[in-house]
């Protein structure tokens, strides 16, 4: 892999950055460490867990948090300037982090102390890890994640999503969230799925009736396995788990790890933008609607896992696995064919617990193979 050249976040490059880097003196930044960045991943995902995060928001604290870690070691290693890396991407990641967890503030300044306690440091890298996440705190408040556009949901009309009993519409407004690494004008956009009455749809919906019939234990067991509900690390999170063992099983450095996983995970976060925005564009009808619906198609029939409360076209699962799939084959190619493989399972699991057709998932992994592309190119 290439050493990092570019910031993720545009504002990691403002000018309040260079000159307060400008003030330490001269000298040669310590390296990175691949623990520390495998160590601030967990860290997170640990806090997605616990806080039961729901999918859109653990890609988005991930992609954040992994990209501030990612442009401190690119801003520090060409400053020139006497720091200790680990000590200014340390305090910066603790800052993000806090501001997304903030009822785990008390404990992200206890976990930080402990940190810092072997490592040296002093008042240039607190300053330079401040003002390097106060400018990446300028982009997230204003990224529209916590100031939603009002948008009306359609009528409900034959072959659109409505929300089952006791369920309200999830971040119907994520769609507009800004990427990070790419505008929204560039980026990719999931193709239109065909009218639900077309050919190919209704065809669609009679093998996954026959399908639902039909289950195995083996497909039980792929739906369970890839369901990443609340209360775990969610879809993102199991592919930056994947990103931290490869970095690890490929002995990565600490630039080379910081940037696989903000990679992984600004493709992942901007795939789930794409990704929603589609969802509640053509507000596609969820399998549940249709199955239980007034058709009645399989009396008594429920999925294996629990209809989320979003529309179905396309899948969300399968727009991040093909994003982090796509990212991950391009850093690791002797993994491409496991881990293209693992995105298909992951975009089949969906249909064969009941949530999705199997045309959202093409759509998804498509969309994500094209989201990854674009934040692989810097565009």
């Amino acid at each position: 892999m290439a050493p990092p050249s570019r910031t993720f976040l545009t504002y990691a490059a403002h000018p309040n950055i260079q000159r307060r880097i400008s003030r330490v003196s001269a000298g040669t930044p310590t390296n990175l460490s691949a623990d520390l960045v495998r160590g601030i991943n967990t860290e997170t995902l640990a806090l997605i867990r616990a806080r039961k995060l729901n999918p859109v928001r653990a890609a988005r604290a991930l992609a954040l948090t992994l990209a501030t870690v990612s442009d401190t070691q690119t801003l520090v290693s060409a400053s020139g300037r006497a720091l200790n890396t680990d000590a200014v991407a340390a305090i910066a990641a603790e800052r993000l982090q806090s501001y997304l967890f903030p009822q785990d503030t008390a404990a992200l300044e206890w976990g930080l102390q402990e940190r810092l306690a072997g490592l040296p440091h002093g008042a240039d890298e607190h300053a330079v890890a401040g003002v390097i996440a106060n400018c990446v705190l300028l982009f997230a408040r204003a990224d529209h994640a916590d100031r939603p556009l009002a948008i009306r949901i359609p009528a409900t009309a034959e072959g659109k999503w409505k929300a089952l009993p006791g369920q309200n519409a999830m971040e119907v407004n994520w769609g507009w969230v800004s990427p990070i690494a790419t505008s929204a004008a560039t980026l990719p956009q999931v193709t239109p799925p065909p009218a639900w009455n077309a050919p190919a749809f209704a065809a669609d919906r009679a093998d996954f009736a026959v399908l639902q019939s039909r289950l195995t234990d083996a497909d039980r067991a792929l739906a369970l396995y890839w369901a990443a509900g609340a209360g775990t690390v969610t879809p993102a999170g199991m592919w930056l788990e994947q990103a931290a063992a490869l970095s690890r099983q490929h002995a990565l450095g600490g630039p080379d790890t910081a940037q696989a996983l903000a990679l992984t995970a600004v493709a992942t976060h901007n795939a789930f933008i794409a990704c929603w925005r589609a969802k509640f564009q053509y507000v596609v009808a969820r399998p549940q609607n249709w199955m239980s619906g007034p058709d009645g198609v399989q009396a008594g029939w429920k999925p294996v896992i629990v209809t989320p409360p979003f529309p179905s076209y396309p899948s969300g699962h399968a727009s991040v696995s093909g994003a982090a799939a796509q990212v991950l084959s391009a850093l690791f190619p002797s993994e491409a064919v496991r881990l293209t493989q693992a995105a298909q399972d992951a975009a089949y699991s969906r249909v064969v617990g009941g949530i999705h057709w199997a045309v959202d998932g093409a759509a998804g992994l498509d969309m994500g193979t094209r989201v990854a592309g674009v934040v692989l190119a810097g565009k």
